[in-house]
This record gives C-alpha cells, structure tokens and sequence, in this order.
C-alpha cells in the first residue's frame, strides 16, 4: 500500500558470493580457539560454520551478530591467548569477518568499535 513493507524478504546473494570466504576465515577462528583450549567459543565458530554450509543464512546473519559472537565475558572476540603470535592472527582473523560482514551487508550494530580495539592492538 504504502511500501512500508516493501523489502521484508533479506536478500543473503552476497553472503552467498562469498561462503568460502567466510568459511575460511571461520574455520582459521575455530583452529586458534580449539588450540588454546576455548572450547565452548570453538563450538559457537562451528555451528556457524555449519550454518552457512547448509545455506541457512538468516540464522547465520542473527547468530554471527549475537551475544555469543560479540557480547561481553565469555564472548569469542573477548578470549584470552597466552600464545602472542596466535592472539594477533585471531584479531586479523576478526578484522577480517567483521569486514566481510561490512561487505555482504550483515554487519550489526556496535560492531565496528571490536575492529578498532584489533586494529589498535596491532599497530602497537
């Protein structure tokens, strides 16, 4: 009537496009967060990983944005590496996902300032 409702239906093309990039650097966190023993944050990368693959990317966009993701104690981006050089390829890895969620349009709200704190923290 008045195109309120217009674009209801999300569009997921570019996320589609790029799977395999997404993927791959999925698959890069779920390596480092296993190798230091995170467990639980390990699982929270594969059940996205299993989500993209099976193309379910409505759920893959809400849980790639969640508390789990990017909220506080407990969260994958906010896990502790003893190991310097595995602590500074998870932030390039994180830097990474955050800009491709920029790129296929899924990026969340109040995002952006993890990728600064990375960047940040690999400049020094």
């Amino acid at each position: 009537m008045f195109g309120f409702m217009k674009n209801k239906k999300e569009d997921f093309e570019l996320v589609h496009i790029n799977c395999e990039y997404f993927l791959l650097i999925l698959k890069a966190l779920f390596q480092l967060l296993e190798r230091a023993g995170h467990n639980s944050q390990a699982n929270f990368i594969q059940n996205l990983v299993e989500q993209i693959t099976q193309e379910n990317f409505s759920q893959f966009k809400k849980s790639i944005n969640g508390v789990n993701m990017w909220g506080g104690s407990g969260a994958v981006w906010e896990v502790y590496f003893e190991n310097k050089s595995d602590e500074k390829r998870f932030e390039m890895e994180i830097i990474k996902l955050i800009n491709l969620m920029e790129e296929t349009k899924i990026l969340g709200k109040g995002i952006k300032p993890i990728r600064k704190i990375f960047e940040n923290n690999l400049k020094s």
